[in-house]
């Protein structure tokens, strides 16, 4: 950060000094130079701040825009997915989620009433396992549901949901409750497929630049990070459908 913000501010303190000092100084001067003008002019560092910050959501946009037309396929056309909500839904939306996260559980509540009243919805579920051991386990059952029960995933994931915090040792039981079997659903929740499909949805995550969950993003390159109220996700969704 101390380096870009001297490399911001390089170009104000050069405007100030002739263009013969500037050749005949050191580096070293230089830099001394700019901090001496942080040191008369603080207001300078403010300004090279927001122009890093700028900079950066800027450049990080970009990236998103890239990573989402490189792996939009991988995003909304991936059959191995769990689906809640309407599976034929005209408007789309994937969902990045780990059971463990509270935030996950505040934004599953807000989802499950604005399911109510948009029949059109295909919330699209890229299950993570960020946030431990037991995360992991839970996220690979939720994709073993998907796979070999994909018309009852969204009874398993709401279950695994209403958990305040999923334990591995408790997975059998909720999916029976789920009305699962949970036999066979943990024998395929530990193949060699559902690994790569975690972590592909890992990778997936990870190359959006996406550092946290919950994450929705839309087709149209909308990208919603962290909960968000109802009304703000009804308004994002009319948008959606114009």
């Amino acid at each position: 950060m101390k380096h870009r913000t001297l490399k911001i501010l390089a170009p104000l303190v050069a405007l100030s000094l002739p263009m013969m000092a500037q050749a005949e100084m050191s580096q070293e001067e230089f830099q001394k130079r700019v901090r001496e003008a942080l040191m008369a002019e603080p207001e300078m560092l403010r300004d090279a701040i927001i122009k890093l910050e700028e900079n950066d959501r800027v450049a990080q946009q970009a990236e998103f825009s890239k990573q989402l037309k490189a792996q939009s396929a991988q995003l909304f056309a991936n059959n191995t997915d769990g689906v809640i909500g309407n599976p034929d839904g005209k408007v789309e939306m994937v969902y990045f989620t780990d059971y463990n996260c509270p935030y996950c559980h505040r934004l599953n509540q807000t989802l499950l009433e604005v399911l109510k009243t948009e029949p059109e919805l295909k919330i699209i579920v890229k299950d993570l396992g960020i946030l431990g051991p037991d995360s992991v386990q839970a996220a690979r059952l939720a994709l073993a549901a998907a796979k070999e029960a994909p018309k009852q995933y969204a009874e398993l994931h709401q279950a695994l949901m209403s958990q305040k915090r999923v334990q591995a040792a408790a997975l059998a039981t909720i999916a029976d409750k789920a009305g699962l079997d949970a036999k066979s659903l943990q024998k395929t929740a530990g193949s060699k497929d559902i690994a790569d499909k975690l972590n592909q949805n890992l990778t997936l995550f990870r190359a959006l630049g996406l550092n946290g969950t919950p994450a929705l993003v839309f087709p149209d390159g909308t990208l919603i990070p962290g909960a968000i109220d109802e009304e703000g996700l009804k308004k994002i969704l009319e948008e959606q459908k114009s």
